[in-house]
């Protein structure tokens, strides 16, 4: 009589780091992805340069109201400035600036993104692939890229709308198919809004721009508590993984 053959099973460790595991993917997936965030501020600044020898423009690319409001600028300062935002008379400028601003939290966005798609895959039961991860982000850095080009041809603030609708348009369709039903999509798109949103309000402001990035930052991690509040993270860990239904 023959004995039927052995199943492979997986190991405690694999069992028990599955969570643990993730979110190192996720951290790490984060990291790579800020090498295309410094290509596109490569670019800026390439670009930012190549513009001010064309209009021959002295090399200040900071508005007038901003050295303004530094304590430590002389009055000369002041004065130079304001003559390269009269001389410039281009909000392309302006634009760069908005582009070098918001790079400076891209690891924060594309962390928060990330986050709702990892709670997501714990709380709907779902298994999400690496590659959805990455296409995801590939779709957050198309963003600034976007944001970039369009700040060429239009003012920053159209400019900043129409690079944000396209990117959370993207990753909007692309959640219906890997979360499996619109509604996770809505919540998706409706987080990417917010999350635009308060970027763009922090880019607009000078002086109180660091005390509205902790506000937001501690709003996120309370959202993120609030709805992990009765997650048992052990039974995720010690449950086999096959159980959860993986995203197409």
């Amino acid at each position: 009589m023959n004995t039927p053959p052995v199943l492979p099973t997986r190991t405690r460790f694999d069992r028990r780091n599955t969570v643990t595991l993730k979110l190192l993917f996720i951290a790490g997936l984060v990291l790579v992805l800020l090498i295309p965030l410094h290509l596109v501020n490569s670019l800026r600044q390439e670009r930012n340069e190549n513009r001010r020898v064309a209009f021959n423009l002295p090399a200040v690319t900071a508005p007038a109201r901003s050295i303004a409001t530094e304590r430590n600028r002389g009055p000369r300062d002041v004065a130079r400035a304001a003559e390269f935002a009269e001389v410039a008379g281009d909000p392309v400028f302006e634009g760069y600036r908005m582009v070098e601003r918001a790079l400076k939290h891209g690891a924060l966005v594309l962390a928060l993104i990330f986050a709702a798609f990892f709670l997501f895959e714990t709380l709907a039961d779902l298994r999400l692939h690496g590659v959805h991860y990455g296409l995801v982000g590939a779709a957050l850095c198309l963003f600034y890229l976007a944001l970039l080009a369009l700040g060429e041809v239009m003012l920053p603030g159209p400019a900043y709308v129409g690079a944000a609708v396209a990117s959370s348009a993207l990753i909007t369709l692309y959640s219906a198919a890997i979360l499996r039903t619109w509604l996770r999509a809505t919540l998706i798109a409706g987080l990417l809004a917010a999350v635009h949103s308060v970027l763009y309000v922090v880019l607009r402001m000078e002086d109180f721009a660091l005390l509205a990035g902790t506000g937001a930052l501690f709003a996120a991690l309370a959202a993120v508590m609030f709805f992990t509040r009765n997650v048992d993270w052990h039974a995720h860990e010690t449950t086999p993984a096959g159980n959860p239904e993986p995203a197409r």
